[in-house]
């Protein structure tokens, strides 16, 4: 079918004229010129095509610029990983861990003066008035000189409110309570060595706990281990640059261990359990049981910045 085609005349079909003249045979007639101005300048520009090629042969590239040469792994990456690599060990000298008791301090009552109507004190007086006053008129006649030092001693004491405030001032006093919080914290190193004290009374409580207890154990060991390995893999591995790019690209995965156990902890938080000493006796943010909150009030700002590093080192694991 194909050979059918072929023996078809087509209109469109290039001529040889045409195709003789797009080669070049008829562009420029006769003998070209020479390119170079002298012997030379061919001698040098061959040498240093030469030694480009030489060059490119030995760094296995086909052109120049070429990407596939160019290094998975910058020195820019490699001091930024190092730098994560420090800080991840740096961060077990951090607090881990905290715990605080709170102290509830009373203040001294202070007098809180509060303004009230004194109407109603008023009213009271003038009924006490009215009727003193009918008191007196209905005396007898021949004792109007006490009832005349009545009315005096009446009128005195009107003249005597009517002089007072219509407002008067009413104290309070209110106590004040003072909550203040005593932390202990506790360094990602320093938890090693208290694995006989604060270790005994964790890993003897409810499996959750226990569970917490080995997590946590394993991210400090793995913030000792991991860093160390991958300062060998950026400084320390021998081979080709792919060689040496893969080898530190399965390195740099192992850095999502940090972060995969950490999250198996938070989510066993949620599950809960009870602790098998008082702990409200020990510290107040423990609480009477064991929960998500009392497990975010346990940790201090070390954990994070380890879980930081940790996660810069693997996010680069997927870019190389």
């Amino acid at each position: 079918m194909a050979e059918d085609n072929k023996k078809k005349p087509s209109a469109s079909r290039i001529s040889e004229q045409q195709r003789y003249r797009y080669v070049g045979f008829d562009v420029h007639p006769g003998r070209i010129k020479d390119q170079f101005k002298s012997d030379t300048e061919r001698k040098k520009l061959v040498e240093r095509v030469r030694e480009k090629r030489d060059h490119r042969s030995d760094l296995g590239a086909l052109r120049d610029e070429c990407t596939l040469l160019e290094d998975r792994v910058s020195f820019s990456d490699r001091i930024v990983l190092a730098a994560s690599c420090v800080a991840m060990v740096a961060a077990l000298f951090l607090p881990w861990y905290s715990a605080y008791n709170e102290t509830i301090e009373e203040s001294q009552v202070e007098a809180v003066a509060e303004v009230a109507d004194s109407s109603v004190a008023d009213d009271s007086l003038a009924t006490d008035s009215a009727a003193f006053a009918t008191e007196a008129a209905t005396d007898e006649p021949g004792d109007t000189t006490g009832a005349a030092g009545q009315v005096d001693d009446g009128a005195g004491v009107d003249d005597g409110y009517s002089a007072a405030p219509k407002e008067e001032v009413i104290h309070g006093y209110v106590a004040k309570k003072k909550i203040t919080k005593d932390y202990s914290r506790l360094t990602g190193l320093g938890s090693l060595a208290a694995l006989g004290s604060v270790g005994g009374q964790v890993f003897s409580s409810g499996i959750v706990l226990i569970l917490t207890g080995l997590i946590f154990l394993v991210l400090t060991l793995a913030s000792l281990l991991l860093p160390a390995y991958t300062l060998f893999g950026l400084f320390g591995l021998k081979g080709t640059a792919d060689q040496k790019a893969l080898k530190l690209k399965s390195i740099l995965r192992l850095n999502w261990v940090p972060v995969l156990v950490f999250t198996v902890a938070l989510a066993a938080s949620f599950v809960g359990g009870d602790y098998s000493f008082d702990a409200p006796a020990l510290y107040h943010s423990l609480g009477d049981s064991y929960g998500p909150g009392a497990f975010m009030e346990s940790l201090s700002w070390g954990v994070f910045v380890t879980l930081g590093a940790s996660i810069m080192l693997a996010v680069k694991g997927i870019e190389i």
